[in-house]
């Protein structure tokens, strides 16, 4: 069900970013200086009964995906209420579809508040990604709360009894220890970045064990794609817990980033809301 969420939200932002692209693939290509002689004109313009629908579903959709999520996250009501990680995937795909619909509603020119507004959510946006990238490297339950210390041991003592179950499994707990137990965690934020990209070499030579051992001792389909779910989660954990220290400072200050830009992105939304608004571009209403 999660696997097809995801193909639904996929396929519904790929569908509307190409549909209206296509629609408007003329007018947008051509010079701004131009524009007011084509026929879509009337409908595409930022004014437009397309463009300006755009410009308001876009900023809908941002609103509700910053809502929605912030709610769930920070509200006690709501915690049980499904997990973390899907409530941030629906926000991702929200705070990315909107604003590319903000953006074909500017129809990519904007001056003045709008074009405050405009850069602000667009660097929102880019620091969103950034942001879910730092997200997935922080150990997290199976709510999505981030894990203690305790919980990523008893983790730990979880996946070595999974495997002490399976044929060889002993054995390979051992190894995936043993070809970890080199690897320094990183002092500073330059050696992160080189650490990540060893580990995940040293993942995939693990992998590649692990399927050679399966093969080497022919395994039946059920128990060996068991046995590589259990050391993909086992080598995925040592891996956030290596990089654990400073992937949390990265994300303390990308916070420090990415809410002030949304704040401002916010403030200057409203702005420019309320001077459309003043000044008779009401849409439909």
């Amino acid at each position: 069900m999660h696997r097809a969420f995801l193909i639904f939200l996929f396929f519904i932002g790929i569908t509307s970013v190409l549909a209206i692209g296509l629609r408007g693939c003329d007018y947008y290509l051509s010079p701004a200086a131009n524009r007011a002689f084509m026929s879509d004109h009337q409908i595409l313009k930022p004014s437009g009964l397309l463009g300006h629908g755009l410009g308001i579903a876009g900023a809908a959709m941002i609103t509700a995906g910053v809502a929605i999520y912030s709610t769930r996250k920070r509200v006690r009501t709501f915690w049980n209420i499904g997990k973390l990680s899907s409530w941030l995937e629906f926000h991702i795909f929200l705070c990315l579809l909107g604003p590319v619909l903000v953006v074909y509603h500017s129809t990519f020119k904007a001056g003045g508040i709008a074009a405050i507004s405009l850069w602000a959510m667009l660097s929102v946006a880019g620091s969103g990604i950034v942001g879910r990238f730092l997200y997935v490297l922080i150990p997290r339950n199976i709510k999505g709360g981030e894990m203690t210390a305790g919980q990523i041991d008893a983790q730990f003592d979880l996946q070595e009894k999974a495997l002490r179950e399976t044929e060889f499994g002993l054995e390979i707990v051992h190894q995936i220890d043993k070809s970890f137990a080199e690897m320094e965690r990183p002092k500073n934020f330059v050696q992160t970045a080189g650490v990540f990209f060893r580990l995940r070499k040293l993942n995939r030579q693990v992998r590649h064990l692990i399927h050679s051992k399966i093969n080497a001792h022919h395994i039946d389909h059920a128990s060996a794609a068991n046995l590589i779910r259990i050391t993909s989660a086992r080598t995925a954990l040592i891996q956030k817990s290596i990089l654990l220290l400073q992937v949390e400072k990265l994300f303390y200050y990308w916070h420090a980033i990415h809410l002030p830009f949304t704040a401002i992105m916010f403030i200057t939304l409203a702005l420019h809301i309320g001077v459309a608004v003043w000044l008779g571009y009401i849409w439909i209403f």
